[in-house]
């Protein structure tokens, strides 16, 4: 026995891949933190993307490479970093700095592996095969394998892929409006690299990019550094560099601002110029003074003096820029849940300074208020009376709804602790409405450690990004496109079909809050769309 043993001992020493066998099994998109076994059997239109979440599972920690067999598709492969959560949706600023939440690891940050290869960083080791079927493959039914090779070891994970004789769109001719609002100087900081630099600018190529790829619309700007100001930032680092001089007067430099717009069109994003900081949260404005050679904040509440005194002439010549650029008709200035009659007065004194101005609003329902608003965002549980709704459509006016930390655990968000199918329902739920799309206040409000842990101080996680640095999406990214490709499919058989059963039994109220019931919904309109 003892021969047995320490020769046992030598050929594990000497052949560490020996150890323990490889497996690799699919699982249901659902929760990958409370995983669920799946069979592995997919439906699909030609055109179509297909995600499949893998764990695979080995103590070696040796490169594994994965290769696909089956019908024609482009075949990708993301290798899912876990990343630190709390349970805590529903709680924002004080109530989450204050609160104490159970704390899980959420793999959700993805990183493309072009070679298709990946070295594990831990023993259960997710990953997401995604296959865009093509357009000309043959439909009908066909087995499919993925093969994860591991020093000459392999492991498949089979099953069936049943593709239809339809053709998904491509998204960019999808009608439906993404607005995911950009933090450009939180990526700056992250990366520690100065604010419109040409590295800067570099990255803001890649944002853009991945902005396309969910079919955005809006271009989202700012008058000084972002949409919160929370900090005086160098006088350089304004998007638009608001100076005022010893003699009293203002001027504009637009030369970032115009650069950021101008990258976005070049990208394809260039229905929509979201301005913000008009009635910011905290209530401040800033400007390069000449007198002192310092920037200085000025606390001021629309319709006061000063506050008059400082934004009449910007308007007045920002207008006059944006006329010049071709840019004022899809200029939209935007107000972020601000008191609605305060809202309503600002709204009436920029119309009497510059009436060529639009409006934007997210926040509440307010009739009263929603004439004067172009572009209107409001929170999944609020409910438009259909005249109301009509109003709007009549005067071509734009309506979409919006998730942030607000929500409660068991209603529908896009975080890392919600289950992957609330992605496909609030898309859906927007259509259901009569809406125009989707609005999401932060595409990328990077922390430092970002990359490690999403756990904010006052926000659930996930709240405030849906990417990460260095050109890494996360799953919810990826999910989301999904589920765009399912709205797309069904604008398609809305040309050849009523769907309007399934689009209201979407809307049935009690869905936002019984997530069971959401979940079956989900895959009733999944399985209209396959048949």
């Amino acid at each position: 026995m003892n021969w047995f043993l320490k020769n046992l001992l030598l050929l594990i020493f000497l052949f560490p891949q020996c150890n323990f066998a490889q497996k690799a099994r699919v699982f249901e998109l659902h929760k990958l933190y409370e995983p669920q076994v799946a069979e592995g059997n997919f439906v699909a239109w030609k055109n179509d993307g297909i995600l499949i979440p893998i764990r695979y599972e080995s103590k070696s920690k040796r490169e594994v490479s994965v290769t696909y067999t089956g019908p024609d598709a482009d075949f990708q492969l993301y290798q899912l970093h876990d990343i630190w959560a709390d349970f805590s949706a529903g709680n924002c600023g004080e109530a989450k700095t204050n609160g104490i939440f159970n704390k899980v690891k959420v793999p959700d940050r993805a990183e493309n592996k072009p070679d298709f290869k990946f070295l594990p960083s831990e023993e259960n080791q997710w990953v997401i095969v995604y296959l865009k079927i093509s357009s000309f493959t043959n439909s009908g039914i066909f087995p499919y394998s993925i093969t994860f090779s591991e020093q000459g070891k392999k492991t498949e994970v089979k099953g069936k892929l049943t593709i239809k004789d339809r053709v998904v769109k491509d998204l960019a001719s999808l009608d439906f409006f993404s607005d995911f609002w950009q933090f450009p100087i939180a990526m700056a900081d992250h990366h520690q690299i100065k604010p419109w630099s040409q590295s800067h600018w570099q990255k803001l190529e890649v944002m853009f990019d991945q902005l396309c790829q969910i079919n955005q619309n809006s271009i989202t700007t700012s008058v000084f550094w972002d949409l919160y100001n929370t900090r005086i930032r160098p006088f350089d680092e304004m998007m638009i560099q608001v100076k005022k001089s010893k003699e009293g007067r203002f001027t504009y430099d637009f030369r970032v601002f115009d650069k950021y717009v101008e990258l976005a069109h070049s990208k394809g994003i260039s229905r929509q110029v979201a301005v913000h900081n008009l009635f910011p949260w905290n209530e401040f404005l800033f400007y390069y003074d000449e007198s002192s050679s310092s920037v200085v904040s000025v606390q001021a509440k629309p319709g006061t003096v000063e506050y008059r005194a400082f934004w009449k002439p910007f308007l007045i010549d920002f207008s006059e820029h944006l006329k010049q650029k071709g840019w004022l008709e899809k200029t939209v200035l935007f107000i972020d849940e601000r008191d609605p009659n305060t809202t309503l007065e600002l709204a009436k004194w920029i119309k009497t300074v510059s009436p060529e101005f639009k409006l934007g609003y997210a926040g509440d329902f307010y009739p009263f208020l929603s004439e004067w608003i172009q572009d209107y965002s409001m929170p999944v549980n609020v409910v438009v009376e259909p005249g109301e709704l009509k109003k709007r459509v009549l005067s071509s006016q734009k309506t979409s709804l919006y998730t942030s930390c607000f929500e409660k655990e068991n209603q529908p968000n896009l975080l890392l602790t919600s289950d992957y199918r609330d992605i496909y329902f609030l898309t859906q739920l927007a259509k259901a409405k009569g809406y125009d799309g989707m609005l999401r206040w932060a595409f990328n409000l990077w922390t430092s450690d970002i990359l490690q842990s999403a756990i904010y101080s006052d926000l659930p996680s996930g709240d405030a990004h849906l990417i990460y640095p260095d050109g890494q999406v996360s799953l919810r990214f990826l999910v989301l496109k999904d589920a765009l490709e399912e709205m797309s499919k069904l604008e398609t058989i809305s040309r050849v079909q009523d769907p309007a059963e399934m689009i209201q039994a979407t809307n049935r109220y009690f869905l936002i809050n019984v997530e069971a019931e959401r979940n079956q919904m989900i895959q009733a309109m999944k399985n209209y769309l396959n048949d």
